[in-house]
């Protein structure tokens, strides 16, 4: 049996207990900064379902993010018919919360793009280093127009807000939390991103 037909037999990810402990904690915590995929995959990094999965590093990189996505998009759906809560997935912030009525007794479906390709295990297993070029180069296409909502929540910015302003939030909340400075790597990490992204 090769790759592709084991992968395919896959149906529940090995990560999604680790995803799931990861993310009631976060909820517990109710520090109310947003939580991202890059702090899931700081919280999940030794973890032996996300080592080994290939000697080339955009493969491996690739991989990490298909089983880190594919377990949140699984928990998704478990969720709400288990629990009733709603897990809202975004690459700056993610969030578990209670649904906004009383009454809402079926997950809202819209169509999600990234949700019908993160649950299908043929992309993990049939995607190559060039089609991880590809699928990065378009990424970087797509990206500002998608991210930038995301971007200005994380510098705590309106819509509406300047150049001039994101600058100025940018040089106050990296000042803030700078590593040098005390402060917290990964939200400093947040911050930058959500700057660069709001350059583009």
């Amino acid at each position: 049996m090769n790759e592709a037909d084991l992968v395919s037999k896959v149906t529940r990810n090995p990560l999604i207990p680790a995803i799931l402990s990861v993310l009631r904690r976060n909820v517990q915590r109710g520090s109310g900064e947003n939580f991202g995929i890059h702090h899931l995959l700081s919280a999940l990094g030794c973890h032996p379902g996300l080592q080994n999965l290939d000697p080339n590093p955009e493969l491996a990189l690739f991989k990490k993010n298909f089983l880190m996505m594919n377990g949140l998009y699984q928990l998704q759906q478990s969720l709400w018919e288990d629990e009733g809560l709603v897990l809202a997935i975004a690459t700056l912030n993610i969030q578990l919360n209670r649904p906004a009525t009383d009454c809402a007794t079926v997950l809202p479906e819209t169509a999600d793009p990234m949700r019908d390709y993160y649950l299908n295990w043929q992309h993990y297993a049939e995607t190559s280093c060039d089609d991880v070029v590809t699928l990065l180069n378009g990424f970087w296409q797509w990206q500002p127009a998608q991210g930038r909502d995301e971007a200005l929540q994380t510098l705590d910015l309106a819509p509406g807000a300047s150049a001039e302003q994101v600058k100025q939030r940018y040089q106050r909340l990296a000042s803030e939390h700078h590593p040098d400075k005390g402060g917290d790597p990964e939200r400093f990490m947040a911050i930058r991103q959500a700057y660069e992204q709001l350059r583009l």
